[in-house]
């Protein structure tokens, strides 16, 4: 048999395996990362042996990883990291240098060379980014309190990653200590950091309008996908990693306002690829040495749900969260993620770790990530039993729980349009608080982990409760009109700065709520509602070409349901 149909052959086992396992994890709701794990450990060498080198395939998995690096650096604008950057440094930063150095000396006291304690600790120290947020996004509690400090977290371990990347091709280097390593891996991480704002600024948002004013989609998926390759190509002739090239190019195009657009343009490779990654990961485990090692395995496992929980725990405390957020952080980041397998690459694994301590390694991250889920549920179960579920919300908990949005909107009635508009907020990681009167849509709210609090929001201690002098703009979606003309009276009198939106039943009210002081009024049906979400996020001061391809993708997935 020809090389050619022998590659040919396993692209088509490859294909094969991750339809079918993909298809049955979907069935049973179990993560699709699963599968493709699940998938590559069937045909791989060590069970089936439908693919018996792992390296005729080993192309396909290098180019997977540099496009889940890329997806990644894609979520990470410069707007988006301010507006967490309270829990990114408060809880993140911390998150990531207590765990790694509680592994590190792990590592070192069970007889692991410094260098290799280092890259294990530190790949120990972060969760799985493509697990957690499959969760958050299923469950639709990306938009809750707890949501958006977990998601601040991952951001924060994503951001380190860059100094593991150069690490990697620090460390062992002849000549230099590890302290020279440590440095100079650090330098060349903030230099990388320094130049992501400006080429984004300078090079690449040209280049994608210039290839958006030729109205040639193929073009502008090739520019990408050179962008993609040829920023890893540099880095690698550079002497640093493809993924860390990868990585930054996510990152320069995050700055750009075609992020949305190339977000749409990857979309349909995103999922395949990455698919691609996880299962030539999954060919490289070892079911035997699990049988062999199964105590080892199990020891491990338990010790790092537990030292992660415990630290997350902790630090959320001390940074004031609740009980019932903390718990929910804690189990749902206790667990590991994929970077060990990107940190511990089979190349690093030989150079530095004992022979057969990665296999025990992977296995412990597989068997972390698969149980993500079950922790999530868990943290969920836990966190309702310590909550105090009152009738009315005190003011003074919306004090404490709004005090740390600045820029946010305030939305008044949280009926289907408010929904409608806190669920494309949150999209956007825009910080929102609702109110409401109705106390079974704030019990339903709050179940759901979204900011609901029963209140009036025609009364300005109330609006002042949930932060109203700090708030970016509010927006009234009450059902009743006299209602609503009192409450646009009593905000323009008591904050005449804030801009103000209004959802009306019909056009009737429409001039006398502009003359009370309202910015905006339109009246209720669904396309009308998502132009009233469009002149929100202009009034937030996002980029129109920005707001048109989110609300359009938004205006997509609202049009099938509805139909639906």
């Amino acid at each position: 048999m020809s090389l050619e149909t022998t590659y040919l052959e396993n692209i088509l086992f490859f294909l094969m395996a991750a339809v079918s396992t993909v298809f049955l994890f979907r069935r049973l709701k179990i993560s699709p990362v699963l599968g493709y794990l699940v998938a590559g450990m069937l045909i791989g060498p060590h069970m089936l042996k439908v693919i018996k080198d792992p390296s005729e395939t080993r192309f396909l998995g290098e180019l997977g990883v540099l496009f889940l690096l890329f997806t990644i650096g894609l979520e990470l604008p410069l707007q988006r990291l301010l507006s967490l950057r309270k829990y990114m440094l408060g809880l993140g930063f911390w998150q990531v240098i207590l765990t790694g150095l509680v592994f590190i000396t792990i590592g070192c006291a069970l007889g692991l060379s410094k260098e290799a304690a280092i890259l294990v600790g530190g790949a120990f120290a972060f969760s799985s980014t493509a697990v957690v947020l499959q969760i958050l996004d299923e469950r639709q509690e990306l938009a809750a309190r707890f949501g958006r400090i977990s998601f601040a977290v991952l951001l924060f371990q994503d951001l380190a990653v860059i100094f593991f990347l150069v690490l990697v091709t620090t460390l062992g280097t002849e000549g230099s200590s590890l302290f020279e390593a440590l440095s100079y891996a650090t330098l060349k991480a903030v230099f990388a950091l320094l130049i992501i704002v400006g080429l984004g600024r300078l090079v690449f948002r040209p280049l994608y309008r210039a290839m958006a004013m030729s109205k040639n989609s193929e073009l502008f998926m090739g520019a990408t996908f050179l962008i993609v390759l040829g920023t890893s190509f540099l880095t690698e002739v550079s002497g640093l990693s493809m993924e860390l090239g990868a990585f930054l190019a996510g990152i320069l195009l995050a700055e750009t306002e075609f992020r949305h657009q190339v977000e749409a343009d990857i979309q349909p490779f995103r999922g395949l690829l990455l698919g691609v990654f996880f299962m030539s990961v999954g060919m490289g485990l070892n079911l035997t040495s699990l049988m062999d090692n199964y105590t080892d395995v199990l020891k491990l496992l338990a010790l790092i749900l537990s030292l992660k929980f415990l630290i997350l725990f902790a630090l959320s405390r001390m940074n004031g969260f609740a009980n019932s957020t903390s718990l929910r952080v804690s189990f749902l980041l206790a667990g590991c993620g994929e970077f060990v397998f990107i940190i511990l690459s089979p190349s690093v694994a030989q150079k530095f770790l004992p022979s057969g301590l990665s296999d025990v390694l992977f296995l412990v991250v597989t068997f972390s990530m698969a149980l993500t889920p079950l922790l999530a549920y868990f943290g969920k179960v836990w966190a309702d039993k310590s909550q105090i579920h009152e009738t009315h919300a005190d003011p003074l908990v919306c004090v404490e729980e709004s005090k740390e949005f600045k820029n946010h909107v305030i939305i008044a009635g949280f009926g289907r349009v408010g929904q409608m508009l806190g669920d494309l907020l949150s999209s956007r990681l825009i910080p929102f608080v609702a109110l409401d009167t109705d106390m079974r849509r704030v019990t339903e709210g709050r179940e759901k982990g979204w900011p609901v609090f029963y209140g009036d929001a025609k009364k300005v201690a109330m609006l002042r409760a949930v932060g109203a002098d700090n708030a970016h703009a509010v927006v009234i979606t009450l059902n009743q009109m006299p209602a609503s003309v009192r409450a646009v009276m009593m905000i323009r009198r008591h904050f005449p700065d804030l801009p103000i939106c209004v959802r009306i039943k019909d056009h009737r009210h429409q001039e006398k709520l502009l003359n009370s002081g309202a910015l905006l009024v339109v009246p209720e049906t669904v396309e009308p509602t998502v132009q009233l979400a469009t002149s929100v996020l202009e009034v937030l001061g996002m980029p129109s070409i920005e707001v048109k391809q989110l609300i359009e993708r938004f205006r997509r997935q609202k049009w099938v349901v509805l139909e639906e």
